[in-house]
């Protein structure tokens, strides 16, 4: 008397054999089906340095509604959500997009989303570094401090450093608060030479 299961598990086993033998390389697959993505490597292409552990613009947390906003995005995830994002724009040229990360329609960074712009064309490359900050709480609002360094390699030669805090500020859910109060957002930059 034969058993139904054994007879069932080595046809399974025998068609997952089958299909680990025609397991093909990713330029095959591609070829078999152009809708997969493929990463290739490439020694002749040298890609622009971004510090490793940025997102890509497109994966930065977006400001949500305030009912939207979780409680992780109340902590210290949110506020290095919006720090990644500036650190992320001013190394790939979108200056405006590190503007607009600046509380108060931008004026925290202390002037217009064109004169900050500027301020950036004198780099050929810019890399940002910005290990893990502090938060607190004061009457209302909670801060988040993280101590940067800017490294600006000069469109004329030679390299510029900034160091200095990143401030990061939202209010803490009191009545009357605008959403844009109630997101993280930038609220001051001291960033200056050392060299």
């Amino acid at each position: 008397m034969r058993c139904p299961h054994i007879s069932m598990l080595l046809v399974g086993t025998l068609t997952l054999g089958a299909c680990q033998q025609q397991a093909t390389s990713p330029e095959q697959h591609a070829t078999a089906d152009s809708t997969a993505p493929v990463a290739i490597a490439s020694e002749a292409a040298t890609p622009a340095p971004v510090a490793a552990t940025l997102p890509s613009a497109d994966a930065a947390p977006q400001p949500s509604p305030p009912s939207d906003i979780t409680d992780a995005y109340r902590g210290e995830k949110g506020a290095r959500g919006v720090l990644l994002t500036w650190a992320h724009a001013l190394e790939n040229g979108n200056y405006a997009l590190a503007w607009e990360q600046f509380g108060n329609d931008g004026k925290d960074s202390g002037t217009s989303k064109a004169l900050y712009s500027a301020q950036f064309d004198k780099y050929r490359r810019i890399t940002v570094a910005m290990p893990s900050g502090t938060i607190e709480g004061a009457a209302g609002s909670s801060y988040y401090t993280a101590p940067t360094t800017l490294t600006g390699e000069l469109r004329g030669g030679g390299v510029e450093v900034l160091k200095g805090d990143v401030v990061l500020r939202r209010v803490n859910d009191v009545p009357g608060a605008s959403s844009e109060q109630l997101h993280w957002y930038i609220y001051k930059a001291d960033l200056k030479p050392v060299n």
